[in-house]
């Protein structure tokens, strides 16, 4: 049988298993497994495979908590396959329309394919157990933060401590469906104008209160349907991600640094920004005659991983703009810097990404605590060695999508203390037009939490380096 006979063959539930396994046996996150295998299916069963992947780990804790209690021995690994089948049975009977028997029968089918005949009988006892007794076992097992609040224990126990005031709010939001959220290319067209273009094709938005480029799409949709997408109109960006650029609020002339770029979106709007600003001081200045491509100030975009590297190139393609890219490690100075101060910094560091989970689902399967610790000493060493990149009396914008404090404000203040030119300064300090009145002030900077139907959990904090 040819490939592409064997992958017409696949179904949606086959590739899930996949997909799933691999994301159990950590080889690779949910949106790498499924850029990977998703193309065995044809375009329209890609959206079912989705609903699959993306639901059993949204729910995984429960999930997880409700399978261990249900079988006598848990899988050993090299049977890791098996429990994600009985995953996908259990989230089929709880959260899907699909008849109990066939949700039932396909995941015994399913350990045919695998050719491990003899957990058939042990995967219809446990699934029509579950189909019995559901309301009984999730009451039984309900005193288990894992299925209480759907988040693993751990993650429960930080978020009571750190923010005992908003942990109820933070936990219905990352349980949640995301909002689809657009940045709308100020640069060609004003939000009130692109809204107005939607609303005649009968596509409702709301007005987000953070971004001024922000629109809420009542309903998400392909980007396809979306008006201009691919001349660069608009791009999809949750609305506390578009805050960046308006904090930074890069000029003409300026040049600037995004020193953790991929996927893209912030490069994208720091381009959009500095464009926009040029446009602007020609409206001002009615001698000005330069063209926009002979006057966009530079920017260099640093990813250390060439695949992603491919991806923001292709964004920044369709948007209509350039930049340098570097695949660099940022906090490796010496392999990548020319010896030219930067303006302005963007820094984005890697994180434990605990403000978008309901973006990232599998995080509740894999993150760990020890990664806290890991991850602070990452972003420890790329704002460190990033940090004399910068001009004096330029601006390096911190940010993550954390809701840990260790990676956002303790980060902060561990590097003010070890770096006399450094202080804080408020972040409408480059933006007076900019509104402060959103997230949450802490001890530096500013923790936004993820809302439902609006912004996901991000941290912000502006730093100067004095003269």
């Amino acid at each position: 049988m040819s490939h592409i006979e064997q992958a017409a063959t696949q179904t949606p539930r086959q590739v899930a298993i996949q997909v799933l396994t691999n994301v159990l046996l950590q080889q690779g996150s949910l949106s790498t497994q499924l850029n990977r295998l998703q193309g065995q299916l044809a375009t329209d069963q890609q959206a079912l495979l989705k609903e699959f992947c993306f639901g059993v780990c949204r729910q995984y804790p429960k999930l997880n908590s409700v399978a261990l209690s249900l079988l006598t021995h848990p899988f050993e690994e090299k049977d890791t396959d098996l429990y994600a089948i009985l995953l996908l049975g259990l989230y089929q009977l709880s959260y899907m329309k699909t008849p109990d028997h066939a949700a039932v029968n396909e995941s015994v089918e399913a350990c045919r394919e695998l050719n491990k005949d003899w957990a058939t009988k042990l995967m219809n006892a446990v699934l029509r157990r579950y189909q019995r007794e559901e309301l009984e076992i999730i009451d039984n097992l309900m005193q288990m933060p894992s299925v209480e609040f759907n988040h693993p224990k751990w993650l429960v126990k930080r978020y009571k401590k750190h923010w005992s005031n908003d942990f109820q709010q933070i936990i219905d939001a990352s349980n949640a469906h995301p909002p689809m959220c657009i940045r709308v290319n100020l640069d060609r067209v004003s939000r009130e104008t692109y809204q107005s273009t939607l609303n005649e094709l009968g596509i409702e938005t709301t007005l987000g209160r953070l971004s001024n480029a922000s629109l809420y799409l009542s309903k998400a949709m392909s980007v396809n349907q979306l008006p201009g997408f691919e001349d660069g109109l608009c791009s999809v960006q949750d609305e506390a991600a578009q805050l960046a650029g308006e904090i930074l609020n890069p000029t003409l002339n300026e040049r600037l640094l995004d020193a953790c770029a991929a996927p893209g979106g912030k490069t994208g709007h720091l381009l959009e920004c500095m464009s926009h600003s040029q446009i602007k001081d020609q409206k001002g200045d009615q001698s000005e005659t330069q063209t926009s491509s002979q006057r966009l100030p530079s920017l260099t975009a640093i990813e250390l991983e060439a695949w992603r590297l491919e991806k923001i190139e292709s964004n920044l393609e369709r948007l209509g703009y350039c930049a340098e890219l570097l695949c660099a490690d940022a906090s490796e100075v010496e392999e990548w810097w020319d010896k030219q101060t930067y303006d302005k910094i963007l820094l984005d560091v890697p994180c434990s990404a605990t403000g978008v989970i309901r973006r990232n689902p599998d995080i509740k399967l894999n993150r760990k605590p020890a990664d806290i610790e890991e991850l602070t000493h990452i972003q420890k060493n790329i704002l460190n060695s990033v940090w004399a990149t910068l001009k004096p009396n330029g601006h390096l914008l911190y940010a993550t999508c954390s809701l840990m404090p260790e990676e956002n404000e303790q980060q902060i203040a561990t590097f003010l203390s070890e770096h006399t030119d450094a202080k804080e300064v408020p972040l409408n300090h480059l933006n007076a037009d900019l509104d402060s009145n959103w997230g949450l002030d802490v001890s530096h900077g500013k923790q936004l939490f993820p809302t439902l139907n609006g912004n996901d959990g991000f941290y912000y904090c502006l730093l100067q380096k004095s003269a």
